[in-house]
This record gives structure tokens, sequence and C-alpha cells, in this order.
């Protein structure tokens, strides 16, 4: 491990923007050095932060064993994986909803993942370290119009809760962290401009009279959190509401 990070090495999936580049942002203030890996470069500080980007399509096969080369030279031993890459869909009922969407979402949020996680699962293994996945309270109860995206999030938990099994034994932690109602310029605001197809008013009724949504900063800090507690803390589920969402339907509201 480089005297340069004493964490080690950290991977974001997603890296560029909301809850990804929060995460990247955070872990490179905690003492890991950073590569916040997405398909859309971000805009991201490089040295001396300590956070690197790399481009990557995590339903490629050949995007993702290129960022395992990547991982393999660099300096830094691999300790944690952030699977955060993923994509929203459009609203629409079952019986109306489109099948590629469908496809695309799985793809994305439940194969992607599983790509990644097997890529660099070795790496994690040899130097103890740590597999985060960011899932959704969806994941658990859905909501009319989302079941695309809610059947997603299922499979990621279970995805989740196998692996914990799977590597029980092994010297490496697993993390579920599911976020519940967000808004942020990037995360939350790109999630609902695509389930609403960009509809300003069904966006805004969403969030209508809730002060404080979650912001991505907020499940950052919970990345980290759960990173640093010691080896032998395995945080298996961390689910995260603002205090005005008791539930997936019941939202306080001011107005």
């Amino acid at each position: 491990m480089s005297a340069s990070s004493p964490c080690g090495l950290a991977v974001v999936t997603g890296g560029s923007v909301g809850i990804g580049l929060a995460t990247a942002k955070a872990l490179e203030k905690a003492g890991y050095t950073v590569i916040a890996a997405s398909r859309r470069l971000a805009t991201v500080p490089s040295a001396p932060t300590g956070i690197t980007t790399h481009q990557l399509d995590v339903t490629d096969a050949d995007s993702v064993a290129a960022l395992e080369r990547t991982v393999a030279e660099h300096p830094a031993e691999l300790t944690l994986l952030v699977n955060n890459a993923g994509i929203p869909t459009h609203a629409a009922t079952i019986a109306d909803s489109d099948i590629t969407d469908w496809r695309g979402t799985y793809e994305t949020n439940v194969v992607g993942v599983v790509q990644m996680t097997q890529a660099l699962l070795p790496h994690l293994i040899r130097n103890r370290g740590h597999v985060q996945f960011i899932g959704s309270t969806v994941g658990r109860v859905p909501y009319e119009r989302g079941a695309a995206y809610a059947a997603s999030k299922y499979a990621l938990a279970a995805l989740v809760q196998t692996l914990r099994l799977e590597l029980n034994g092994e010297p490496v932690r697993i993390t579920e962290i599911a976020p519940g109602m967000m808004r942020g310029d990037e995360a939350g605001g790109e999630f609902m401009r695509t389930r609403f197809s960009n509809d300003e008013a069904a966006i805004a009724a969403v969030y209508q009279g809730v002060e404080h949504p979650l912001t991505p900063e907020d499940i950052a800090e919970c990345v980290v959190w759960c990173a640093t507690r010691p080896a032998h803390v395995d945080i298996d589920l961390m689910e995260v509401r603002p205090l005005a969402q008791a539930a997936q339907h019941k939202v306080h509201r001011t107005s």
C-alpha cells in the first residue's frame, strides 16, 4: 500500500455525478486514493486531491476488464469497491412499460454490478477489503409505475445477501446502503427527469412540502462511515431516509 494512501485504493462506479461524485470526494478526504469511474468523466480535480477518473461502462466486459488492469497496476492496493453505477426508468405501469427500459435497467443495475464485483473481488479478498452497493429502499417496498427500477433493486438486494453468504469466512466485508427520498442537483434531479420525462410539475409534486430530502453528501458520509469501521465490523444493510419520510408512502409535508 502506498504511503500516500493510508486507507488504500477505492473504486467508485458512477463516479461522475450525484452519490458517486460525492462519495469519491468524501473517500479522498478520509484518506483513500480514489478512482472515480463513469461512462461520462467527471470534472473532478486530479492531483493533488488523490482522485483520478476512468472511463467505464459497467455493461461492457472489455471496459470492466480495462478498469481491472488499471487497478492491478496501481501502486495502492484496492481495499474498497463502491458499486454505485445505476440508471432510472421512465414512470409507467407494467402494462404500458417499454420492455427496452426493463432490459437496459437490469443490464446496468444488476448485470453490470455482477461484472464489476467479479472483476475486482480477487483484489478485495487478497487485501481484506470491502464491497459496498448503493441500493434503494424501493428494493424492499415498490411503488406504482416504478416496477422496472424496483425489480432491479430487489435483485441487487438478493445479490448482496447471497454474496455475503458465499463469502462467509473470507476476509472481505459486504454492505448495502439503501437511500430513501433524495434530491440533488445531479443525483435526484437526473433520476426524476428521466422518471417523469422532464415533466417539471410532476417532479415538483414529489418533493412538495419536503424541506430536507436526502442529499448525495448524506449517502457519501454513510459510505465512509461503513468503510471505516473496525475490520471485524460488517454493516450488512443501512437504510437511510430523510426525517420526513417514515416509509415509502408516508411522507410529512409542510404544504
